[in-house]
């Protein structure tokens, strides 16, 4: 009997080992605690080779605004004007700092419960993981989609007077929205902190409207009674 434990133990940890090695990889160029006060560039998009099912994010240019990558397809907001926004498509763009991971397979799950808080999605997405057999030492790139009850999300603005859109003391804008349709794309990792999360979490979210006509920072969330659904990429 012992021996037949030691070799189910055993198993069960050498396919863990395996599970996780073969998890997308995440990369991650640049870092938000290294920005400083130049934000200086550190990739250009399209230097990116493998686009095809490609998701990323970060900020657009010298914190001009905010950039996600869904499926291969960029995404980029801007808030330059008081109490209004813009998302375009554009490749010829660059970063500070951007995280991404290439992905054409997902494992679909059923989040239920309340959603309240970016730490609420962070718990979900980090118990349903490591419930499936997911590293949590290995970062990943996860999506949710449904209908929300409210959502705050912010694009960024510049800070330096010569950058495009600066104004004098505002360095974001932030909306919200109700019965909201759409995902939510984000990368979770413990041991990024300061890197593509930020110091307090292991979360970085972005929202995407379901029409595509905004895109930004999740601040907020709110959902009741609600089930909605959660992707973990394949493992390949």
């Amino acid at each position: 009997m012992k021996n037949k434990n030691l070799f189910l133990t055993i198993t069960a940890f050498l396919y863990m080992i395996q599970l996780s090695a073969q998890l997308p990889k995440t990369h991650s160029i640049g870092a938000m605690k290294n920005m400083g006060t130049t934000y200086d560039l550190n990739i250009w998009l399209d230097t990116i080779s493998n686009k095809p099912h490609l998701y990323g994010m970060g900020p657009y240019d010298k914190m001009k605004g905010e950039i996600t990558v869904v499926n291969g397809k960029p995404y980029v907001a801007s808030a330059f004007i008081d109490g209004a926004f813009e998302v375009g498509k554009d490749w010829d763009i660059r970063s500070p700092f951007f995280v991404y991971s290439n992905i054409s397979k997902w494992d679909i799950f059923e989040i239920e419960g309340d959603l309240n808080n970016v730490h609420d999605i962070q718990e979900k997405v980090a118990t349903i993981a490591k419930e499936n057999g997911y590293n949590l030492d290995q970062p990943f790139a996860f999506k949710i989609k449904g209908e929300f009850d409210a959502v705050t999300a912010h694009i960024v603005t510049p800070r330096l007077p010569e950058v495009e859109g600066y104004r004098e003391g505002i360095k974001s804008q932030k909306f919200s929205f109700e019965n909201a349709h759409g995902e939510f794309i984000g990368f979770y990792s413990e041991h990024h902190q300061g890197v593509f999360t930020h110091m307090d979490g292991f979360v970085h979210v972005h929202f995407l409207m379901k029409d595509k006509t905004f895109m930004g920072h999740l601040d907020k969330i709110s959902t009741k009674g609600k089930t909605i659904t959660l992707y973990l990429p394949k493992n390949q």
